[in-house]
């Protein structure tokens, strides 16, 4: 089995002649059809393989790649020739995809047809195979085009890779993905709007080091994926999966923070802090428009009669008009939100959380040695019980804690939740206790998150109104937020008993 480290791109057909012309090397152009192979049920995809017969100048080979093996781009890889158009059962019962397999009937699933151009480079002392790829997917008689470039480190310090990258960016805009074709063409051949996002499982006896990097891994390929899902198709649960995912990729630094202190991962927290922000306002807008604006307009009463009528009208109106000023903030808020998203400053967000993963200073620094090897459940347990530790001290007195202090405690409790999703899996043996304390969290979160949106809307619904000046908008927004403060009670008295809930919850780790 053959290790490769390798960065994907997403980039336009137009972009590929100024990429081309920022890689010298020896050249190689060949024409690569490839068909894909599953079982039915599709047991390898689940089991995380991808296995094509490709033909090529040099012949027709099959290959089976797995998911992650290792560092944060390195995947495993079995290649061998082959004579005839189907898969050789023979060589892949000798492969970890034998068992998913499991002598079941291979058939095809969708097809390739791509025109790749190689440069193998050599930079400060590493060598490099960029290869530029572009074509087509087919599955079923759908079309999707292809168009990426891939840089693969043979030799050489992965920093090389990442110089190089961040060089050939700074002239074509490089769009960072983890999606491999083989998931793009499932995705196709199954009419899915996105592909499966593997979430990172980490073996019990797992080191620290090597948890931090699959964990990180995962983070990154949904942070990406999220990008392209808003910047292709902008929605209300797009925009907040993006915004989880940057606050999620924060929180799992946070948690690392011992792995975690240099500079270097202090501006990829700070970036996704910045990223988390710019979707903060169509989020917020959103969640408005949702849970307020809409019912309020779904929930008016017909007409009355004629004594009542010019009132109804009045406050028909008004919501209205205030509709109008919401939709016109949703649709600047999301035009920020698409601006960040295309962004050069996202880009180069991504490549520096790739580079930090795989090569940050974390990696080889000696003082860090002990904490890389140290076994990942001691490590996961002493984070976890901090988390809920402050969480359950913070909390004591909810009541007479003010908004911003309320904040900060659901910010802790999203933190520790992530904390759960991540590191759950390195504590198999309380299955259970693990779902109540997971379940627990999530309510205290939620019961904290109303609170937080209730204390917001009424500066929301303000500030929209006043941006359109219409005495009727802002005679809406008045009337929809009013008996904020009884609500804030009602609220205040479940996120206390969600509290109790929480404080009660056995440890699982």
């Amino acid at each position: 089995m053959d290790h490769e480290i390798e960065l994907k791109f997403l980039i336009a057909p137009e972009a590929s002649n100024a990429i081309l012309a920022r890689l010298e090397g020896r050249e190689a152009v060949r024409q690569l059809d490839a068909t894909y192979f599953d079982t039915v049920d599709h047991a390898l995809r689940k089991a995380g393989f991808g296995l094509r017969i490709r033909d090529g100048e040099n012949g027709r080979k099959q290959t089976l790649k797995s998911a992650s093996s290792g560092g944060v781009f390195a995947r495993g890889e079995w290649e061998s020739a082959v004579e005839g158009p189907e898969p050789d059962r023979d060589l892949l019962a000798a492969t970890p995809a034998a068992k998913a397999v499991d002598g079941d009937v291979l058939v095809p699933v969708f097809t390739t047809r791509v025109r790749r151009v190689t440069r193998l480079i050599e930079r400060d002392g590493a060598t490099i195979e960029a290869a530029l790829d572009q074509g087509e997917l087919l599955a079923g008689g759908r079309r999707a085009g292809v168009s990426e470039l891939e840089l693969e480190l043979k030799a050489g310090a992965p920093r090389v890779l990442f110089d190089l990258a961040r060089d050939l960016a700074a002239h074509a805009p490089l769009r960072l993905s983890l999606v491999s074709k083989a998931e793009r063409g499932y995705a196709l051949a199954l009419g899915e709007t996105e592909g499966l996002r593997a979430e990172a499982v980490l073996a019990p006896d797992a080191a620290t080091g090597e948890a931090l990097q699959a964990l990180g891994r995962a983070a990154l390929d949904r942070l990406c994926a999220a990008a392209e899902g808003v910047r292709t198709r902008p929605g209300p649960e797009r925009v907040h999966k993006l915004r989880v995912a940057a606050r999620r990729f924060r929180a799992l630094l946070s948690t690392f923070k011992p792995l975690a202190a240099d500079p270097a991962a202090g501006q990829v927290k700070a970036e996704l802090k910045w990223l988390a922000d710019a979707l903060g306002a169509a989020r917020n807008l959103d969640v408005f428009i949702a849970d307020v604006w809409r019912p309020a307009v779904e929930g008016q009463p017909a007409p009355d009669p004629a004594a009542q009528e010019e009132t109804a009208q009045d406050e028909a109106r008004a919501l209205a008009a205030f509709g109008k000023a919401l939709l016109a903030a949703q649709t600047d808020a999301y035009a920020r939100a698409g601006e960040a998203v295309d962004s050069a400053r996202f880009r180069a967000l991504a490549i520096d959380a790739a580079a930090w993963l795989e090569a940050g200073p974390w990696t080889t620094d000696r003082r860090l040695e002990k904490i890389r090897a140290r076994p990942a459940a001691d490590f996961a347990a002493k984070a976890l019980d901090k988390r809920r530790d402050r969480i359950r001290k913070d909390g004591r007195d909810l009541a007479a804690l003010g908004p911003e202090d309320r904040h900060h405690l659901r910010i802790r409790g999203k933190k520790l939740r992530y904390a759960v999703e991540d590191l759950g899996g390195l504590f198999p043996g309380h299955p259970k206790r693990r779902e109540r304390f997971v379940a627990a969290a999530k309510d205290l979160q939620d019961a904290l998150g109303l609170l937080n949106d209730q204390a917001g809307r009424e500066a929301l619904a303000r500030d929209v109104a006043m941006a359109c000046e219409d005495p009727e908008a802002a005679f809406a927004a008045g009337r929809l937020t009013a008996g904020a403060a009884d609500r804030e009670a009602e609220l205040l008295a479940e996120a206390q008993g969600a509290y109790v809930t929480f404080a009660e919850a056995r440890r699982f780790w």
